[in-house]
């Protein structure tokens, strides 16, 4: 989950024309924000594969991104308190995700790949990622009225949830039709994998563009490190941290397991290029169907309610690919996860939310961004090790992570006992936070301002 940045909630003084023009471009840039994400990062994994990566090394293609990607959020706080600018800052990180991209790319194309460098570049190109969504929501909290933000993220986030969805059928029909499956384990040159990242660079660069067009209002920079760290002593604090390092716990007790389905599938099941996109595809259409569903559970049962059931159903989440031999099995087991992961990220979002003040909401994101990257990081390298003992039966580590997931359950309700209880945030003032959508990385959620009614003192 993406970290966020904090900024005023009061509405920008940017003139009509200039205003509409920006929010305009900002639809366009998330196009094309969505288009790299379905092209590019969603076939790291089988690049890797197709490398001959070991097992460690497929767990650390995803688990290693992950966790530099968390440092991303702490790097752009740091800048952006030294140098008190938001655009540099985006267009710097997004530039270095576009040499990341090209990077991939020409190693692809002239065999020089490996699957360590592989690793080095996907690690660059996720923490300039989550950079830029620190400075980015920022940003667009001061750019967009707060009487339009919901109405302009949902029709932002349809644009992104559906050319996400093209991106990643664009992506793997370009590898059914170009790329052998008999090449895989081999680094031999590959035009296909290089013209898939070649066209997210492509992207990137397209949104590059457009970010430089966009009014930016003036910036006020973010909270000091001292009021945070008076908030984490506060009773209210100290229980979010606490509730932070049971979400790493369900974070690391997931990641023995989740960076080894790509690899089941492609390896173990055998599935064409085509049958993984469409296994891609499918996560993603069923986090953003029950989205809403989710949110209207939340606004009527409370965060708290709606995240012991999903706890549950992430538990339930690798049962069915312990038995998976065909794509069946595969469809439900991804169906359930992005069912699960949906009502998950808005409920512990919620929850967050609930427990920190606005000022230092940048700072607790942030932290639990570090904390479960760590996590992320902590479990694929165990899984790892794992697999390679237990050789080629990865459904081990299947079964390993539902167990460790199910204890992770039954601990959450005494945790949420010692929650402390506050007005819950309704799904309106959740959903448009949710500005983009990750197959590989799960909902992306920024804490924009909200018109609160909480107080500002930590």
């Amino acid at each position: 989950m993406n970290a966020p940045a904090v900024a005023s909630s009061t509405a920008p003084d940017t003139p009509r024309a200039p205003l509409e023009r920006s929010l305009r471009l900002s639809v366009y840039e998330g196009l094309c924000f969505a288009l790299m994400v379905g092209l590019g990062e969603v076939y790291f994994v089988a690049d890797a594969l197709r490398l001959g990566a070991s097992r460690v090394e497929q767990g650390l293609v995803v688990a290693l991104p992950l966790f530099f990607g968390s440092l991303g959020p702490l790097v752009a706080l740091r800048l952006l308190r030294a140098f008190g600018a938001r655009k540099p800052l985006v267009l710097a990180a997004s530039a270095a995700q576009v040499l990341a991209l090209l990077a991939i790319a020409a190693a692809d194309r002239t065999g020089v790949s490996s699957p360590a460098s592989l690793i080095v570049l996907a690690s660059l190109y996720n923490a300039s990622g989550q950079a830029v969504g620190t400075a980015w929501s920022s940003w667009m909290g001061e750019l967009v009225p707060a009487a339009q933000r919901g109405r302009y993220f949902a029709r932002r986030n349809r644009v992104i949830y559906a050319v996400t969805c093209l991106g990643i059928l664009a992506g793997g029909t370009t590898l059914h039709h170009l790329e052998p499956r008999a090449a895989l384990a081999t680094a031999a040159p590959s035009f296909a994998f290089a013209l898939v990242f070649g066209l997210a660079a492509l992207a990137r660069v397209a949104s590059i563009g457009l970010h430089t067009a966009i009014h930016e209002p003036p910036y006020r920079g973010p909270t000091s490190p001292r009021r945070v760290a008076r908030y984490f002593v506060t009773p209210r604090g100290a229980e979010v941290w606490r509730f932070l390092r049971l979400v790493a716990t369900l974070q690391f007790v997931v990641y023995l397991a989740s960076p080894y389905f790509t690899p089941f599938m492609l390896g173990d099941l055998g599935f064409s290029y085509l049958e993984f996109t469409l296994v891609s595809v499918w996560i993603v259409v069923a986090k953003v169907a029950l989205l809403p569903a989710w949110g209207r559970a939340v606004d009527q049962l409370g965060p708290r309610a709606v995240l012991k059931l999903d706890f549950v159903l992430l538990a339930l989440i690798p049962v069915p690919w312990i038995w998976a031999k065909g794509l069946g099995w595969v469809l439900l087991a991804q169906g359930l996860s992005g069912m699960s992961w949906a009502g998950y990220e808005l409920s512990a979002f919620c929850l967050v939310i609930e427990g920190s003040y606005r000022n230092v909401r940048a700072h607790v994101f942030a932290l639990q961004s570090v904390v479960n990257g760590t996590a992320q990081l902590a479990g694929g390298l165990l899984g790892g090790l794992i697999a390679t003992a237990v050789g080629s039966e990865v459904r081990v580590l299947f079964a390993l992570s539902a167990i460790g997931r199910l204890a992770v359950a039954l601990a959450l309700p005494r945790f949420l006992r010692t929650l402390p209880e506050h007005a819950h945030a309704g799904r309106r003032e959740v959903l448009w936070r949710v500005i983009g959508l990750r197959p590989s990385g799960g909902l992306s959620l920024r804490a924009l301002p909200a018109e609160g009614r909480e107080s500002d003192d930590a």
